[in-house]
């Protein structure tokens, strides 16, 4: 997965997306989620805590709606239907346990999807394969380059203001004025000396330009997004 073009990879996975936001196969959602799960697992380098992480909110999400759907889920008929009895009295009834499976299955299928690209993707390369094979302009490519990397700086900043304001003995909130205008004017500084810098070297020029950093578009790339989507589509057509 590492490996992969990240262009031609999120292009992939967000047509992938809309496949699947068109369909209601619970099979089929909850394969690609566990198939998208363990190859983002076995990819090299991945932070497997921050994975598990991320993957914690579409689990609750998963299971919140899973509950809704089978509380609340409509169109059932009595051999779906569900009645769990507990000394005597009934202490669950459910209408559809389909409609509960296809609202779960969906959001964990999204979040394989979308973890699996976050997770084995690298943002320069994104924004450098975004520019050669997909033709983003150069100029609004190295800029968002350079917003990208301006979020540590800012960080860094608001940590220093921080630091002179305790040093001073002055006690602010994190969000007190005090703190965050002389942050907000260091950074205005910053980015206008960036801006400088990208001009003056001739980033605003449109004309024909080379890149020192290549991203090539292989084979396996291409077989990746067509094998991916093609897989996903054949599954829905057999497994109903």
């Amino acid at each position: 997965m590492r490996s992969i073009n990240p262009g031609v990879k999120l292009a992939a996975l967000i047509v992938a997306s809309l496949i699947l936001s068109v369909t209601f196969n619970t099979p089929v959602n909850l394969a690609v989620f566990v198939i998208m799960f363990v190859a983002t697992l076995a990819s090299p380098g991945t932070n497997r805590r921050g994975l598990a992480l991320a993957m914690l909110p579409f689990a609750l999400t998963a299971v919140a709606l899973f509950v809704t759907g089978l509380m609340y889920g409509s169109g059932g008929n009595a051999a779906a239907a569900i009645e769990t009895d507990a000394f005597g009295q009934r202490t669950l009834f459910a209408s559809d346990w389909t409609t509960a499976a296809q609202l779960a299955s969906r959001v964990l299928a999204y979040g394989g999807l979308g973890m699996a690209f976050a997770f084995t993707s690298d943002a320069f390369e994104l924004v450098m394969s975004l520019m050669q094979q997909f033709r983003l302009p150069a100029k609004f490519a190295y800029g968002v380059l350079a917003a990208y990397h301006f979020f540590p700086v800012v960080r860094d900043e608001y940590g220093e203001v921080g630091l002179a304001l305790r040093a001073r003995g002055v006690r602010v909130g994190p969000l007190s004025p005090r703190r965050v205008v002389p942050m907000l004017a260091h950074a205005l500084e910053r980015s206008e000396s960036l801006a400088m810098a990208m001009e003056s070297r001739g980033f605003e020029d449109e004309g024909e330009r080379r890149c020192a950093y290549e991203v090539p578009l292989r084979a396996r790339d291409l077989a990746f997004a067509i094998g991916l989507n093609a897989a996903i589509v054949v599954a829905l057509v057999v497994v109903r």
